[in-house]
């Protein structure tokens, strides 16, 4: 599942806050220097800052948990 904050009047940092405290467990932030570089910011709900990587990379390992079914994959990631 997932879900897109596109509300202008929070800031990145604001939207980043609440996905925190609704406990997505993959948090992917898109700022404009992502989006230049066709790339996400992966951040996991424990504050983990995986950095930035590109989108198929992230894709493809999101895919691969999913198959594996592995119950630490914020860990794994």
């Amino acid at each position: 599942m997932a879900d897109i904050d596109l509300d202008h009047s929070c800031t990145l940092n604001k939207k980043i806050r609440n996905a925190q405290l609704a406990q997505y467990n993959f948090i992917l932030v898109v700022g404009e220097k992502e989006k230049a570089n066709n790339a996400v910011n992966v951040r996991t709900r424990d504050n983990r800052i995986h950095g930035e990587m590109s989108l198929a990379s992230a894709i493809d390992k999101l895919k691969n948990l999913k198959k594996s079914r592995t119950l630490n994959a914020e860990e794994e990631f």
